[in-house]
């Protein structure tokens, strides 16, 4: 019986009893006969997924934990290792500790409950063509994308260096056989398929330019995603081509001081700040939507630092500091005297594409033909609206040098990613690039921890659960 629903619960990957699945063709009945019906896989709700561990790992953010009384306990934990960068804790605790993983699971579920399905049965469907050509130009987007999010985490940033002889993650195709052993491919082969669905999405020509809802798919997504995956393969023209293609299409940055308003402290509510709240599938930069929301979430000392002055992101973000006058409650959330989210009403789109990053990839292309104007031109269209008007100064024509300008490219790409899966991404990719890789430093209490960009804490161990049903399945570090 073909399993037209692959449950790739994903633990998966390998052999799992017909009941773990999840049947659309029970008894060889398949329920899903019209264009119509397969349509309704894509109203789907890109929800309740975080990208702690990778905030975390980068710098940036510390989970609600009490971290210096984390760190010092004997017992190693996810977060000890993630706070401390312990590189021998990575190369075995982790994976003792890693007996799943959300993401791995989310993504390959999107891609095995949604994508393929819909992939598979398309073409012999009953229904409209137009139709039918786009629900099957979403499926592609979606099968690209979501692989492009599991390779960010589970194999080493790509370099054309050794992208063919470096192994990386299955990429699932709708006529493969769960049954059987799905292999895996190298970054080049993974990085080629990502690139074959976007470019057979946007040739056949069935996205429209406005999709149903920001949580499907529009051609200026495609294009996206088609941008992010070469600007990961490190060809700069041809990524720059696609985020214009995307911009052409989709260009709009949401002004983050239309969304600063006056909002009272849940402990006090006589105690009123100036505070944002992005919204939900109504943030008219959002390309494609994931929700999520930040929480209470610690903001580390060196991360704030990052920030440029006057950022909303930053200065006006509803914070610990703004819950009782003079109070501050780090101490008492993380055991450490930081500031914390205390934003539980904001949407910043987790796992999403904003037109944004569509415009730090132009800035990076053009500061790395050397047009430093062009670049700090890219990233004023976002600094204005992301900067206190009082304090925003515009880059362009006052920015001369190279290392002035990454600088500013950096602290940009910081401000707009620092919420999302993102910084991660982007941060490991600069690793490869000499004017831009980092060692990044945290302290904790008297302690001093570093990260370097040569680490292989950079790449995340498959889960036990897909090692055990799939033994194939190296890792890749």
């Amino acid at each position: 019986m073909k399993k037209i629903i692959y449950s790739l619960f994903i633990g998966t990957l390998g052999l799992t009893s017909c009941s773990d699945f999840t049947d659309i063709k029970p008894k060889g009945s398949n329920l899903l006969q019209s264009v119509t019906d397969l349509e309704m896989l894509l109203n789907y709700e890109f929800q309740g997924i975080k990208a702690t561990q990778q905030q975390l790992l980068c710098g940036d953010l510390y989970p609600q934990e009490m971290i210096p009384t984390v760190i010092n306990r004997p017992n190693m934990t996810l977060t000890k290792i993630f706070t401390t960068w312990d590189e021998s804790a990575h190369a075995k605790e982790q994976l003792d500790l890693t007996a799943s993983d959300a993401h791995y699971t989310k993504f390959y579920e999107v891609i095995g409950k949604i994508a393929n399905p819909v992939l598979l049965n398309i073409d012999k469907a009953d229904g409209d063509d137009a139709l039918r050509q786009q629900v099957k130009c979403e499926a592609l987007v979606l099968r690209a994308y979501f692989h492009y999010l599991v390779v960010q985490k589970f194999a080493k940033a790509y370099d054309p260096a050794y992208a063919s002889t470096t192994m990386a993650i299955p990429y699932l195709k709708e006529t493969q056989d769960l049954l059987a052993t799905i292999p895996q491919l190298t970054l080049e082969q993974v990085y080629t398929n990502i690139l074959t669905d976007i470019y057979e999405a946007i040739s056949l020509g069935g996205l429209t330019e406005e999709p149903v809802n920001q949580m499907r798919v529009g051609l200026p997504f495609a294009y996206a995603v088609k941008a992010m995956a070469l600007m990961s393969m490190q060809r700069y023209d041809d990524a720059a081509d696609a985020a214009n293609a995307s911009l052409a299409l989709k260009s709009t940055i949401s002004n983050y001081n239309d969304y600063v308003r006056d909002t009272p402290s849940p402990v006090m509510p006589s105690f009123v700040n100036q505070a944002i709240h992005r919204p939900f599938m109504d943030c008219e930069e959002d390309i494609f939507v994931t929700r999520d929301i930040l929480g209470q979430m610690g903001i580390s000392d060196e991360a704030w630092a990052r920030f440029e002055d006057g950022h909303i992101c930053r200065d006006r973000l509803f914070s610990g500091d703004m819950l009782i006058p003079g109070r501050k409650l780090g101490e008492a959330y993380f055991g450490m005297d930081i500031n914390f989210s205390y934003d539980n009403d904001s949407k910043w789109n987790t796992f999403g594409l904003k037109t944004s990053q569509m415009r730090l990839i132009l800035a990076e292309c053009e500061l790395l033909k050397g047009n430093i104007d062009n670049a700090m031109e890219q990233l004023d269209m976002i600094r204005i609206n992301r900067i206190i008007p009082e304090k925003y100064v515009s880059l362009k024509g006052t920015v001369t040098s190279r290392e002035e300008a990454v600088r500013h490219l950096k602290q940009t790409s910081h401000g707009e990613n620092i919420y999302t899966y993102f910084n991660f991404v982007t941060r490991k990719r600069w690793n490869r690039m000499d004017d831009f890789k980092e060692t990044l430093t945290r302290t904790v209490g008297d302690k001093t921890f570093t990260l370097s960009p040569e680490s292989d804490m950079w790449i995340f161990p498959f889960p036990q659960n897909v090692i055990s049903l799939n033994p194939s399945l190296q890792q890749n570090y």
